[in-house]
């Protein structure tokens, strides 16, 4: 970062703000661009909804079971869980209710919301729409603006100079302590001692599979035990309540998971804080008022109606006094309170400061995002991997992309440098900030070495566990048409033209432009890559260790219709950017591009092949054109490293039928 620290915050709130303003535009444009029908269509809306149940859910808010017509296909509809909409009945002045998707049940949906709906609701039809974002935005310029005007003497602004390279990143003298995971690594003793260290700002740099999360529960564990209070985000919900769930696992801890009930895993449901508010004694009276303000709306009727309508709703609010005081004093007493970055403005925690905030996948979050995280703590410890995901910028110009693009974890690591580990896994090198990961506990040594030698400068090796183990040792029949563990089925030749649309067309319909989703898709490729999975699986696999990812939504929409059957059974079919952090033993991706001109789209971000091509732990299969992709450095090195392997087999070879 070349501009001065004042300078670039200030270039940085203009382009959240920039992004936030595109946001809204482009929702509000879609609204006033295209019918009702037309969004429904395109999986972005519902209509004709009707209520058909209202329940109290914790903070004053309702939950809200909407139920589409029969004829509504709910499979296609492009909103989940925790997704922001609006619920409105279309009248001239009518409710418009803001919240998010909770779940999906039968032929409904259930929402929580902010507000109830009206004593008449029932009585009329209602629709859903998308909505922006905005409580992401809010937090974002928030944290813009407490980091700004942080005083140079606080904690926030000490680590202001540090995050904003105005000074290098201190430590204090080595700490004694002592591994509780004995099956530490080497460089994830030295992640650790960095962790215990350091006194504003730590790094540590986890390719796939090289124990990162192992790692950072150990810091957890570590500082907890000196009588630390710490705050663990990310920025994604599934990366929270995986944190959350091994921290479970563990025992011993006192962990409080904030965040919307919508949003947050049913497995973790035990550590969410309103489970643990509800299952307080403090709250029974709370609890009484509740059930008394749902009496009240059920029976709700006419004028009398109204009156109780309005008695129900105070009765709610008196709950939700009551309950934040229970709230306050379970977080405070939390050993490890767990929120998304943005999450981590939750009012709850007040102006609270722990003693340290641990960021995961601190890659992905651009900055507005991580300092929502990072103004909550004293010190902070980034976790992330740069050669993967990163943020997801949609709507802001060249310039804003540049700023909201860069994250605080790549800045800090190139501008402070590695710590080296010594023979005890103590650190040296005063000022550096990074410790990176270097042996892997998932892949084959030959799935690993290509991701090794074109992300990571080589320095990933396999552990010994690892290296060499194959889909026979888990009974799997041998394929000798498909000498793995690294097998690329080439499509050069076959015109199997890409298309663009939504990929769920009847063969031999034209789909080449679908302006309701101007998504890619291969009908070649989705054929052959579900023979490809039906025949693994004729190996004796079973589904639930098989998964199927493809770069574009379209192609994932028409895959998943082609392995129905095998979905059901457990094969997972989704996205680059659903499948970071996971693994299965065997995998199959589909890189989709096949035209004359050789065009990638976005798989010339190599950062999303990276994350595809290093999912697999026993057997990599890949489909791909090389005629298209052959020309490009990072792509034409992959199909010579097949090659090499012996793993290269032309589409042309045969039909992929299954072995038995």
């Amino acid at each position: 970062m070349t501009a001065a620290p004042e300078r670039y915050l200030a270039e940085l709130a203009a382009a959240w703000r920039a992004e936030r303003a595109a946001s809204v535009a482009q929702f509000a444009a879609e609204r006033a661009g295209k019918s009702l029908a037309q969004r429904a269509a395109a999986g972005r809306a519902l209509a004709s909804l009707t209520i058909a149940d209202e329940r109290g859910a914790s903070r004053g808010r309702a939950r809200v079971l909407v139920e589409a017509p029969p004829a509504v296909d709910l499979d296609e509809l492009r909103l989940g869980p925790g997704d922001p909409v609006v619920l409105w009945d279309g009248a001239a002045g009518g409710q418009r209710l803001r919240g998010v998707i909770e779940r999906r049940e039968g032929q409904g949906l259930w929402l929580v919301l902010e507000d109830f709906p009206d004593p008449q609701a029932r009585d009329r039809r209602w629709a859903l729409d998308a909505e922006a974002p905005e409580i992401t935005f809010e937090r974002g310029d928030r944290a813009l603006a407490r980091l700004a005007g942080a005083t140079a003497t606080s904690d926030l602004g000490r680590l202001r100079a540090v995050l904003l390279l105005a000074q290098p990143p201190a430590r204090r003298p080595q700490p004694t302590w002592h591994p509780l995971d004995a099956r530490l690594d080497e460089r994830q003793l030295a992640a650790v001692a960095l962790a215990l260290s350091t006194l504003d700002v730590a790094l540590i740099h986890g390719p796939p599979g090289t124990g990162k999360t192992r790692t950072l529960l150990e810091i957890v564990r570590q500082r907890v035990a000196r009588g630390e209070k710490l705050l663990c985000t990310a920025p994604s919900n599934a990366a929270v309540d995986h944190l959350g769930a091994l921290l479970a696992e563990l025992g011993g801890l006192r962990v409080v998971r904030l965040g919307h009930p919508a949003r947050i895993s049913p497995a973790l449901t035990e550590l969410s804080l309103d489970a643990q508010v509800e299952a307080d004694g403090a709250t029974a009276l709370a609890r009484q008022w509740r059930d008394r303000a749902r009496a009240l709306r059920k029976n709700a009727h006419g004028k009398a109606g109204r009156e109780a309508f309005a008695e129900a709703r105070q009765l709610d609010r008196d709950a939700a006094a009551e309950l934040a005081n229970v709230e306050r004093a379970i977080t405070e007493r939390a050993d490890v309170v767990l929120a998304t970055c943005t999450g981590a403005d939750h009012p709850v925690l007040g102006d609270r400061v722990f003693d340290a905030v641990i960021l995961d996948e601190a890659t992905q979050a651009p900055d507005p995002i991580a300092l929502v995280a990072a103004c909550r703590g004293k010190q902070l410890i980034l976790a992330g991997d740069p050669r993967q995901l990163g943020p997801v910028v949609i709507h802001a110009g060249p310039s804003e992309r540049r700023l909201l693009g860069s994250t605080l974890f790549e800045r800090l690591a190139a501008s402070y440098g590695s710590v080296a580990p010594d023979a005890t896994g103590a650190t040296g090198a005063t000022g550096a900030a990074t410790v990176m990961l270097e042996q892997q506990h998932r892949m084959h040594a030959a799935i690993m070495e290509f991701a090794s030698r074109t992300m990571y400068g080589g320095k990933l090796r396999a552990a010994p566990a690892v290296a060499a183990h194959t889909l026979e040792e888990l009974g799997a029949l041998p394929d000798d048409a498909r000498p793995g563990p690294f097998v690329l089925i080439d499509s050069a030749g076959k015109d199997w033209t890409e298309r663009r649309g939504s990929g769920g067309q009847a063969d031999g319909e034209s789909a080449e432009h679908d302006d309701a989703d101007p998504s890619t898709y291969n009908p070649g490729h989705a054929e052959r890559v579900a023979a490809e999975a039906r025949r693994l699986l004729s190996r004796g696999l079973a589904p639930q260790d098989v998964a199927v990812i493809a770069a574009y939504d379209a192609q994932v929409r028409r895959l998943r219709q082609l392995l129905a059957a095998e979905r059901a059974s457990g094969l997972m079919v989704g996205t680059v950017d659903g499948f970071q952090g996971q693994e299965r033993e065997a995998i199959l991706v589909d890189l989709v591009r096949s035209n004359e001109r050789g065009e990638l789209g976005f798989l010339s971000d190599l950062r999303r092949s990276n994350v595809a091509l290093t999912r697999a732990r026993r057997f990599l299969l890949v489909m791909a054109d090389s005629a298209t992709l052959g020309d490009h450095p990072y792509y034409g090195e992959l199909v010579r490293y097949v090659e090499a392997l012996g793993g290269h087999v032309s589409a042309w070879a045969d039909d992929a039928e299954p072995l038995r």
